[in-house]
């Protein structure tokens, strides 16, 4: 790849704030660079409107070809789907759901005992297909559907998004009369950059996916200039263990929830999410909106 010099992006394109160059070049793209916003501190690309190919898999290394490969996803993502149902089985509770970029549907798979009906937006074509497949209806994109529902989720999809005040425009549009939102993204003051300042993650996160890196400050801008939401809840959350960040300090690796899980317990974890959650820096935001 031929490296280039930064653009000069002068603006954030959220709230016009003045910007500061956070990391040259993403871990699959040497030509675009991350920004932070003085202002509100959203991260950004200097490059929005990538074309990522989405729909044949860009998410996956390597994408799974059989069911065992999926049913192997879906493990891989299971606490986390089980976490978003203890939080959301009340607002869900015999109502209709929509799960937008479900995956191959783990979410929907555990709430739909909970709620009404559930359906799924899913981009990539095979991730639609295997949803279709388990009898839930998904569909690639949200003007597909003809209807409002209840509830509308997102799991790390929102970072993706290039344009995030028109498409929670949208997401209004398609919610009954106060009806939720829920957000769920990466956190840009996560530990592991604003705390740690490990150069390794900085290299493997910032990536040409990721759009924006939002901070709890500069979502609630984001939302409140629509107009169309009340924040209900906006948290912190931690999804991976000090195994985790151990890892990355000592070896510059991920996967330390997986190979160093021995260092794991439940006291010494709980301690550690709890003062993350008192410093801000969580690697997880989860915001509840209700439209007005």
């Amino acid at each position: 790849k031929i490296k280039r010099m930064c653009k000069g992006t002068k603006r954030c394109p959220l709230c016009g704030g003045g910007v500061f160059l956070v990391h040259k070049g993403t871990r699959d793209d040497d030509t675009i660079d991350v920004y932070g916003c003085n202002n509100c501190g959203v991260k950004f690309l200097s490059s929005l409107h990538k074309d990522n190919d989405y729909e044949n898999g860009f998410m996956y290394q390597t994408s799974p070809q059989t069911d065992d490969d999926i049913e192997s996803v879906l493990c891989s993502t299971r606490s986390d789907d089980i976490r978003r149902v203890n939080i959301l089985k009340d607002i869900c509770k015999n109502k209709k759901v929509l799960d937008f970029g479900c995956g191959y549907g783990g979410f929907i798979n555990y709430i739909k005992g909970i709620a009404d009906l559930c359906k799924g937006v899913e981009l990539s074509k095979r991730e639609r297909e295997y949803v279709n497949r388990t009898g839930i209806v998904c569909m690639k994109d949200i003007n597909e559907y003809n209807e409002k529902f209840d509830v509308i989720t997102l799991f790390h999809v929102f970072e993706h998004l290039h344009a995030p005040i028109e498409w929670l425009e949208k997401y209004s549009n398609y919610l009954t009369e106060e009806g939720y939102l829920i957000l769920e993204v990466p956190n840009a003051e996560d530990a592991l950059l604003s705390l740690y300042e490990s150069s390794s993650f900085s290299d493997f996160t910032y990536w040409s996916a990721h759009l924006y890196l939002y901070t709890i400050r500069s979502l609630t801008k984001v939302i409140e200039q629509t107009n169309r939401f009340d924040i209900i809840s906006a948290e912190q959350v931690q999804r991976y263990s000090i195994a985790n960040h151990l890892m990355w300090l000592a070896k510059g690796l991920p996967g330390g929830h997986i190979k160093w899980n021995f260092l794991d317990s439940k006291e010494l974890n709980q301690a550690y999410y709890k003062k993350l959650k008192e410093l801000q820096m969580c690697d997880t935001l989860f915001f509840v909106l209700k439209k007005r």
